[in-house]
């Protein structure tokens, strides 16, 4: 009788580990769904630059040659106007994924965009995040982490004056960490949580509403 009735417990017991089973690996799907929903939302503000307004061209993949060029150009020229002009042809070949590669691989690339971030010139130093926003956009993690030597300057940024500006900032960063844990890592000891708690008590908080909404946000680890 008793070897009966334990007979009869097995197939439920088996019943609650197969519930549990598949409620381990539904989890995992909603946790890998939450992930792609992730990268889909990543903001992108090309369309706020007016060199786009109006104009049908498609950008060019830039080589090697040509992203030093833009580079030198932005950094050496002899008039703002052609310095801003260089930073605009690199902000449209940093469109392509292929350009991205070629600009994280070149050597000083990333050095010189910095400097340019962080010029005492206003033009330039919107162009040069700008181009950091294309470089944000990218799927792959090497190209954000590519990009951690401007983070603390794009945090620093958050508390200006310009909310156009700050608007940029905070979304490129939303989008670094969104992408890369190692972002994620650094980010959080330079400030990010009292720099966001800034742009709320400056009366921005609604940049952060749009930038990075709830289902946007990544834990830090």
């Amino acid at each position: 009788m008793w070897s009966r009735r334990q007979g009869r417990l097995r197939p439920t017991v088996c019943g609650v580990e197969e519930l549990r089973r598949r409620r381990r690996e539904q989890e995992a799907a909603l946790r890998k769904a939450r992930r792609e929903q992730q990268l889909v939302s990543k903001r992108l503000l090309r369309e706020d630059a007016p060199e786009e307004a109006g104009e049908g061209c498609v950008a060019a993949i830039l080589g090697e040659a040509e992203v030093q060029q833009f580079l030198r150009q932005a950094q050496r020229g002899t008039e703002e106007k052609e310095r801003e002009g260089a930073l605009v042809s690199l902000r449209r070949g940093l469109q392509h994924p292929e350009t991205q590669q070629t600009f994280i691989q070149l050597e000083g690339s990333m050095r010189t965009l910095v400097g340019l971030l962080t010029s005492n010139q206003a033009l330039l130093q919107l162009e040069a995040a700008r181009c950091l926003h294309e470089l944000s956009h990218s799927e792959q993690s090497t190209i954000a982490e590519a990009c951690l030597p401007a983070t603390s300057y794009l945090l620093t940024y958050l508390s200006g004056h310009s909310s156009d500006f700050i608007e940029l900032c905070l979304y490129t960063l939303g989008n670094l960490i969104v992408e890369s844990e190692a972002v994620r890592r650094q980010l959080l000891p330079q400030g990010i949580v009292p720099a966001l708690a800034a742009c709320i008590q400056t009366k921005i908080g609604y940049l952060l509403d749009a930038a990075m909404t709830p289902g946007d946000m990544v834990p830090f680890p």
